[in-house]
């Protein structure tokens, strides 16, 4: 062997020496430098909150900031919950983070801030409703315990994936007893106290009292810190320092590490993932002093990455230190892309992401972050280290809170189920998926080695954890979530972790008519139902959440809806974004149904509306967010040749909107429910004829006496409408008449003096934005505007010279909110009258324009109409 390592030596130097003959000059530069001097670290200033107070931020987080006190809250609550985390058990772990994720989410809605977007202006009653819910918080935080783990004979979980093995002994005897110090620990308590090496005492560091400490007249600091997001927000120790000149840094241990012999090529790599140790401590013995560092085990550490961790022992003299030991301590190698070869477990976490959708609008970006870095880290424990989940869930008592929480998921997923429809055949079809993916979970446990108890332990815990993070996000709660049971607490649990299909429905009545039609009931009973609702609900019999109608949650039983329609129930009605019965019976692929609602005079020309704050869980919000869906966009997406060609006939291709065919055609060619022959025969009526503008008396009515918003076409623009009511007030201003082009110019001028007036000489106080008053908008156009300008002002505002004061008396009004400074006032205004019309609605000819420059520039526009039709 010598003699090969001389002949390629020999030849290298060779090939060198002729590569040197082709270089005419000789090639000098700067020697690399590296610095191996260990660095100090500079702490990140923190904010007064738990969060930076910038950018967009939900409508709590804004008056989280907008008080210095409910800061402060907010930060105390989060750092309890933290400190919380950390010394918790997996499952325990795994509960605590479920519920803190609940608790953020029903703080809007237990403060009345579901619906506010907020300005960031400070609102005293929320802030105090607030602070409230932070102080229980916090309690609940400090009084919900640790608890002590049960007595157990065998040897801890960690034992299994984790061994102090020397690997550098520089000791002189000290190393193997202090590793055997180590493992005994481990096998004992799972957590590798450096209290217990023999004849130790810890000074300082991440197992002390203090990050301190003085020996002789040295003052020797651990750098301990909260390691933030992308390390758990784990309280982690970044180096040592001797009076302030750091010995020891992130980069130390790496060295070490990197002179042994296949030491996995990372060296002078950080020691994890954000540069840190999961521990460092001082410690003395005998009377010399060491310092003892421990890399992450887990998510974090070296291993998790296909390499070892490691804890080094080290010698501390003056400000030098000299290694003594080296363990290879995580011997586990992790699983990669495990659940990839679970079929079943992958398709039921396909539909689970689904149903969750985006993110809740509750969360601020930062909690989305948190909660999707919590979830890989969590994943990952639940799979690499499943005896870690399985021993604690018995030993830490956490059984009847897993019970309770799962329970609590599962009502939550049946709930949900009974708003529409569409939720109820997704959960009839997702619900057959949880025992096979479960079957799968325990499987692959056993083939890890567990015993049966144990891989059904861990089962429980990484589908309960799967689970909750989708059911979660369905809807925020209608109420502030309780603590998680204390451990070893007792309770009797109503569905298995995997529940099999009907098992949910067991022991539930038929409450409504709503939920009677979407569980399938007989006729008859469907026909109580219709007699009890009418009697007690009248016109709003049968509806259910969002508005959901009695229509349309009986699509998919023909026979029910002709009931309903034979009773007089309206094939029109809406929810709350405008969805009608012939939309979901499109939706869902049912021609019996689409023929039979077409025949009693269903319209399709409906049109759905962005109704951003509705609905509950994925498809839901997806739906009420976009707006602008026909039954014809519908049925070109999910529809059969059937169904388009009986809307097609019905005059569904007279529509509106500016590129309403591109949209049709777009979605015919995704649509699943055609073959290619089917495709193209659908092309010719769908994307080949000449769409046109239906008349007005079959253009979409919304509901806007319920509070419903709609789209009005315009000139090629669409613009949302709603009715609104403007409440008296008081109006301080001056009487113009000018070109529109002259008032735009000196409209700036004039708020400024009007404003002056008020407040000055009128002794009133402003109360809104500046307005144009219309007394009769048919007295306006191009060339001439004649109009008001005013600000709403204090009841008692006196009238001075120029200005006067006008009472305004309660009114209804359809209003157009218009970003953009150079809209189409007239496109407006034609939108609105265009509404009224639609909608039965008698314009009074009084029109407003408001005009905000606080926050969002934008202009209100208002129609006044009268209801002729609605007492």
């Amino acid at each position: 062997m010598a003699v090969l390592i001389v002949s390629r030596s020999t030849v290298l130097a060779g090939a060198l020496a002729l590569l040197s003959g082709c270089v005419t000059e000789p090639v000098s530069g700067p020697v690399p430098f590296h610095d191996t001097t260990p660095r100090s670290y500079a702490d990140k200033p923190q904010t007064l909150a738990s969060f930076a107070c910038s950018g967009a931020l939900p409508a709590v987080h804004q008056q989280v900031c907008a008080s210095e006190s409910l800061s402060r809250l907010d930060r105390q609550v989060v750092d309890h919950f933290r400190q919380k985390l950390r010394k918790l058990d997996v499952p325990g772990g795994v509960l605590l983070e479920a519920n803190q994720r609940r608790w953020m989410l029903s703080r809007a809605g237990h403060c009345g801030l579901v619906d506010r977007a907020g300005t960031g202006a400070a609102d005293p009653q929320a802030i105090a409703c607030l602070e409230s819910m932070y102080r229980k918080r916090a309690q609940q935080l400090a009084s919900w315990s640790v608890p002590e783990p049960q007595a157990q004979k065998d040897a801890h979980a960690w034992s299994s994936y984790a061994e102090y093995r020397l690997v550098d002994n520089r000791g002189q005897g000290v190393c193997e007893a202090a590793g055997a110090a180590l493992n005994l620990e481990l096998k004992q308590d799972g957590v590798p106290h450096p209290g217990a090496l023999p004849d130790v005492k810890v000074l300082a560091g991440s197992h002390a009292d203090s990050a301190r400490t003085t020996i002789g007249a040295a003052t020797i600091a651990v750098d301990l810190y909260d390691a933030g997001l992308y390390a758990g927000y784990e309280r982690r120790a970044r180096g040592v320092s001797v009076d302030g000149v750091p010995i020891l840094d992130d980069r130390t241990l790496p060295r070490w590490v990197a002179e042994q012999p296949n030491y996995g090529g990372r060296a002078h790599a950080s020691s994890s993932q954000t540069g840190d140790y999961a521990s460092i401590d001082v410690l003395e013995r005998n009377g010399e002093s060491l310092v003892l560092v421990n890399e992450t085990w887990g998510f974090y550490s070296p291993a998790a990455r296909g390499e070892s961790a490691y804890a080094g022992l080290y010698r501390l003299q003056g400000q030098q230190l000299e290694p003594l030991c080296l363990y290879q301590t995580y011997l586990t190698p992790p699983r990669t892309n495990t659940l990839a070869g679970l079929p079943a477990y992958q398709a039921l976490q396909t539909e689970l992401d689904i149903l969750a959708g985006e993110p809740l609008a509750e969360y601020a970006q930062h909690e989305r972050r948190d909660n999707f870095q919590t979830w890989k880290e969590q994943q990952w424990t639940l799979i690499n280290l499943p005896l870690i989940g399985a021993d604690a869930l018995s030993r830490y008592g956490r059984s009847a809170a897993l019970q309770q929480r799962n329970d609590q998921l599962m009502n939550a997923f049946f709930d949900w189920s009974e708003r529409n429809l569409r939720n109820k055949q997704v959960y009839r079809r997702v619900l057959p998926m949880m025992q096979p993916a479960y079957q799968e979970l325990q499987k692959m446990f056993r083939d890890q080695g567990l015993e049966n108890a144990q891989a059904t332990a861990a089962a429980d815990l990484l589908f309960h954890a799967s689970v909750a993070r989708s059911m979660d996000n369905l809807a925020a709660p209608q109420a502030v979530p309780d603590m998680p049971l204390a451990a070893f607490a007792s309770y009797q649990a109503r569905y298995a972790i995997a529940p099999q299909p009907g098992e949910l429905e067991k022991g539930r009545n038929f409450a409504t008519l709503h939920s009677v039609l979407l569980n399938n009931a007989p006729l008859r009973v469907i026909s109580d139902f219709i007699d009890y609702e009418t009697a007690e609900l009248g016109m709003q019999r049968g509806r259910g959440p969002d508005g959901d109608s009695a229509t349309m949650a009986a699509v998919a039983n023909p026979e029910g809806l002709r009931l309903l329609l034979d009773q007089g129930f309206d094939p029109n009605q809406a929810n709350d974004w405008g969805k009608t019965a012939l939309m979901t019976a499109v939706q869902l692929n049912q021609p019996a149904s689409v023929q039979l609602l077409l025949e009693h005079g269903a319209n399709v020309h409906r049109q759905t509306h962005a109704q951003p704050q509705a609905g509950a869980g994925g498809p839901d919000r997806a739906e009420a967010a976009s707006g602008q869906q026909t039954a014809l966009t519908l049925a070109a997406q999910s529809a059969d040749a059937r169904i388009i060609e009986r809307l097609v006939a019905a005059g569904a291709t007279r529509m509106e909107w500016v590129g309403y065919k591109d949209q049709v055609c777009g979605l015919l060619e995704q649509n699943r429910q055609l073959d290619d022959t089917q495709r193209t025969r659908m092309r010719g009526p769908l994307c080949m004829a000449d769409y046109a503008p239906a008349p007005a008396t079959l253009q979409a009515r919304a509901e806007l006496r319920r509070g419903e918003e709609i789209s009005i076409s315009e000139a090629g623009q669409d613009y949302q409408v709603r009715l609104v009511e403007r409440p008296a007030m008081t109006l301080f201003g001056q009487a113009v008449e000018m070109h529109p082009q002259r008032l735009r110019t000196d409209l700036g001028k004039m708020a400024r003096a009007i404003g002056t007036a008020a407040v000055r000489r009128g002794k009133g106080e402003i109360k809104g934005p500046l307005t144009l008053v219309f007394n009769d908008l048919r007295e306006s156009n191009g060339e001439k505007l004649k109009a008001g300008v005013a600000f709403p002002v204090s009841a008692g505002t006196t009238a001075v010279w120029r200005y006067q004061v006008e009472q305004k008396a309660p009114s209804k009004a359809l209003r157009i909110i218009a970003h953009d400074p150079d809209a189409d006032s007239s496109a407006l205004w034609r939108a609105l009258f265009s509404a009224a019309e639609r909608n039965e609605l008698t314009p009074t000819m009084e029109g407003y324009m408001l005009i905000h420059t606080r926050g969002v520039r934008s202009t209100e526009y208002q129609l006044g109409v009268v209801d002729n039709t609605h007492n």
